[in-house]
C-alpha cells in the first residue's frame, strides 16, 4: 500500500489510518480523495489486519472539502465543480460501508462536512469533548451530496436532519452525542486511547462473528441510505453548476457573509 496523503500504521491487527494534510485542516482535495476511495479495499485484503481506527493530523479530524483547491479549479472553470466525480463519490461512501472489519472514528477535532460524514459511516465514533460535528454544505450553496445528508438523516432522523443541513449549523460534542450520531465523549487527551481499548478488544474477538455482525447491519444501513444518497448526490451535482457555488466558496474563504442568487 503507498500512499501520499494518508499514512497507514499497522500493529497488532490494528490499521491506522490517518489523514495527513494538517496545513488545509485534513481537507479533501481529488488526490487525497482517490486514496480514500481505495484506502479500505486495500485493508480489507490485508490478513494482517482485523480492525481499523481512521483519524487526522493535528487539530482537526476533516475540514471536509479543500475549499482552496475548489476555488482554484473554479477561477479556472466556473462550471468545473469540485474535480471529484459523482462515481468518486460514491466509492468513498459506499467504500466505507462495505469495508468488512471493524471501523472506529478516532475524531480528535472538527469533523466537518465531508469529514463528519466519514466519521459517522464508521462503526463506532469516540469524539473529542471540544471538537463539534456539522455539515455546512448549505453555506456554500451546495446540496449535501456526499453521503452527509443521507447518514445525518439515518441517525438523527429527519426533522433534525433538515435544521442542521438547510441551516448550516454544527453540533458539539455532547449534543451528537444525544442525537445518536456518535458513540462517546472524551477528553482531547482520550480519544486515541479510548479508541485503540476499543480496537484492541475487537482484534481479540471472534473475527467470523464480529465481521457477520457489522455486515447484517451495513446492509440494513445500505438499504435505508441508497435512495436518499443517490438523489442528494445528483441535486449536489446540479448545485456545483450555479454560481452560488463560486460565490459561497470565496465568501467562506474570505470570511463574510455570501451574496447568494
Amino acid at each position: 500500500m503507498s500512499y501520499e496523503f494518508l499514512d497507514i500504521d499497522i500493529a497488532d491487527g490494528i490499521a491506522t489510518v490517518t489523514i495527513n494534510r494538517p496545513d488545509v485542516l485534513n481537507g479533501l482535495h481529488p488526490q487525497s480523495h482517490a486514496e480514500m476511495e481505495r484506502v479500505w479495499d486495500d485493508l480489507d485484503e490485508n490478513d494482517d489486519v482485523r480492525v481499523a481506527i481512521l483519524t487526522g493530523a493535528g487539530r482537526a479530524f476533516c475540514a471536509g472539502g479543500d475549499l482552496k483547491d475548489m476555488e482554484a479549479r473554479l477561477a479556472v472553470d466556473p462550471a468545473g465543480g469540485s474535480g471529484i466525480s459523482a462515481a468518486s463519490g460514491r466509492r468513498a461512501v459506499y467504500g466505507l460501508l462495505s469495508f468488512e472489519k471493524p471501523l472506529i472514528a478516532a475524531v480528535n477535532g472538527h469533523a466537518i462536512g465531508l469529514g463528519a460524514t466519514l466519521a459517522l459511516l464508521c462503526d463506532m465514533a469516540i469524539v473529542n469533548e471540544k471538537a463539534i460535528i456539522g455539515d455546512p454544505h448549505i453555506n456554500i450553496g451546495l446540496v449535501p451530496g456526499d453521503g452527509g445528508l443521507a447518514i445525518w438523516t439515518l441517525l438523527a432522523g429527519p426533522n433534525r436532519a433538515k435544521e442542521f443541513m438547510m441551516l448550516g449549523t454544527n453540533a458539539s460534542a455532547e449534543e451528537a452525542l444525544a442525537l445518536g450520531l456518535i458513540n462517546r465523549v472524551v477528553g482531547p487527551d482520550e480519544v486515541m486511547s479510548t479508541a485503540r481499548e476499543l480496537a484492541e478488544r475487537l482484534a481479540n474477538g471472534p473475527q467470523v462473528a464480529l465481521q457477520g455482525t457489522k455486515v447484517s447491519i451495513n446492509n440494513w444501513i445500505k438499504g435505508q441510505f441508497a435512495s436518499l444518497f443517490e438523489v442528494s448526490l445528483a441535486a449536489e451535482l446540479r448545485s456545483m453548476a450555479h454560481p452560488d457555488f463560486a460565490e459561497g466558496v470565496s465568501a467562506a474563504l474570505e470570511k463574510r457573509p455570501a451574496n447568494f442568487q
